[in-house]
């Protein structure tokens, strides 16, 4: 079977490298390299730290389109997940494909684990919102490789842009997210993407949602810096 499976070693190596790329480490270099006094400081749970209304928790877009490390986020999901799709393995012959597709999938769980979920004497999820969106665009399309760009890798922006509109009534971090996996099905159905795939993008960004609602713990979004009071 893995005889059948073409694998260019450069673009599977880059897909996984930034899709594997904690989104912590977007810090300086220097604060890579040299202990920092909160190893963990990068979080904001939307329960009153900067928002508008101490009872406001949901997401503000106002915020998060000003937080350059979002686009960062969103650029290397993309390119990741467009290489890793399009580029990184040619299978030959059916049973070949399910193979690729299955290990195409685990490459984007444990993306999405490593940039969703952390552990800092406590367990921390968190929404990675533009990261989850890069991933929808760039494996939205075709998965045989035929079509480098087509309307499927519309899907992801077309289920943001609807959750975005009606962001005003969502609570929380958490049922946004919920939004934007669940639309996802519909429009991908809508712009014929590839739905093996665009289902396996909804499962991961529920995925988040589902492992804080089991672990009763929120889901909380990226701040700029670290908040002194961020464990309180």
């Amino acid at each position: 079977m893995f005889e059948s499976i073409s694998v260019n070693w450069p673009y599977l190596l880059i897909a996984v490298a930034l899709l594997w790329f904690p989104r912590q480490w977007l810090r300086s270099g220097k604060s890579i390299l040299k202990k920092r006094r909160k190893p963990d400081g990068a979080l904001e749970r939307l329960a009153g730290m900067g928002a508008r209304d101490p009872e406001d928790r949901s997401v503000q877009p106002g915020r998060e389109f000003t937080n350059f490390r979002n686009y960062l986020d969103l650029l290397r999901a993309f390119a990741g997940g467009y290489g890793l799709i399009q580029f990184a393995f040619v299978p030959v012959g059916e049973d070949a494909a399910q193979t690729v597709f299955i290990i195409q999938s685990l490459v984007l769980l444990v993306g999405v684990l490593i940039q969703s979920v952390r552990y800092d004497n406590r367990l921390s999820f968190f929404a990675a919102i533009f990261f989850l969106l890069g991933q929808t665009v760039g494996t939205g399309g075709i998965a045989t490789g035929e079509t480098p760009f087509s309307i499927g890798h519309c899907t992801g922006l077309f289920a943001f842009a609807l959750v975005l509109a009606i962001n005003p009534i969502i609570p929380n971090p958490r049922w946004f997210l919920t939004a934007f996996g669940l639309l996802l099905l519909p429009f991908g159905f809508v712009f014929g993407a590839a739905m093996p795939l665009v289902t396996v993008n909804a499962l991961l960004i529920l995925l988040p949602p589902l492992l804080s609602l089991l672990t009763k713990r929120p889901v909380v979004i990226f701040s700029r810096k670290a908040k002194s009071s961020s464990s309180s």
